[in-house]
């Protein structure tokens, strides 16, 4: 009998055992589980994590290119207003040009017929050289303001460029056939304004322009250089010098 109880309590003891031993193997088993699935939701966890990092790492990059692009904005902004302003001041100043348009046009032409009376004036007081051809011009001139068609900007450039012919004379040589007030044809030769001659075709009457009496003057004796000056005048001979009279300048 105590035999068989001996055994029974090992046999007992070793059930005992066993079962301990497979509780604790479910028990590790379980946990084994456990960490597997937090290592697998770790990971997961990770992965979500590394996705959320690249996504704000490209969100950063892309924030910084738009703080660059918008302070660039910034600066070509501020630019274009300083741009805008000095537009604005330039408008304002052609509007205010425009609103003179008005009062400059009716300025502008009482001062064009002024210096086309002045150029008149001037012609009639000068030496009397090509007169047909300058009457003529002024004669133009005063069409032109008379002319409907004829624009303003337009009137002033044909004023402006009488004028510059005038002015041309007094800087040039020059020779032409015309008559005398009793009639006769004679070779008339200029020397800008300082020298005003003719000669007869035969060469037997020589003149100069008294710039002081207003009258023509017989000099005769210069009828040698005046033949050899309307010879320069018409490219015939080469200039040379020439002792002629001239007309000195006055004291104002």
């Amino acid at each position: 009998m105590k035999r068989i109880a001996v055994s029974t309590a090992a046999v007992a003891s070793i059930l005992l055992g066993a079962t301990v031993a497979n509780a604790q193997d479910a028990r590790l088993k379980s946990i084994v589980d456990e960490v597997n699935q937090a290592n697998k939701i770790a990971q997961a966890s990770q992965q979500k994590i590394d996705t959320v990092a690249d996504a704000t790492a490209k969100l950063f990059a892309e924030y910084k290119g738009v703080l660059k692009t918008n302070a660039g904005l910034r600066a070509y902004n501020a630019q274009q207003r300083r741009v805008i302003t000095k537009q604005e001041e330039e408008i304002e100043k052609i509007k205010n040009s425009i609103g003179q348009i008005d009062e400059i046009k009716r300025q502008i032409t009482p001062l064009m017929l002024d210096m086309i009376d002045n150029l008149d004036e001037f012609v009639n007081a000068d030496i009397p050289f090509q007169l047909a051809e300058r009457h003529e011009r002024i004669e133009s001139l005063k069409e032109a303001m008379d002319d409907p068609n004829v624009n303003d900007p337009e009137r002033f450039r044909v004023v402006l460029e009488a004028y510059k012919a005038e002015v041309q004379y007094g800087r040039t040589l020059n020779a032409y056939e015309d008559t005398l007030p009793d009639g006769r044809s004679v070779d008339f030769v200029r020397i800008g304004r300082v020298g005003f001659y003719y000669q007869t075709k035969d060469g037997k009457e020589t003149a100069v322009w008294n710039r002081d009496n207003g009258a023509w003057e017989r000099k005769d004796e210069y009828a040698t250089s005046v033949k050899q000056l309307l010879k320069m005048s018409r490219r015939q001979v080469p200039l040379d010098v020439l002792v002629l009279p001239v007309a000195a300048p006055k004291e104002k």
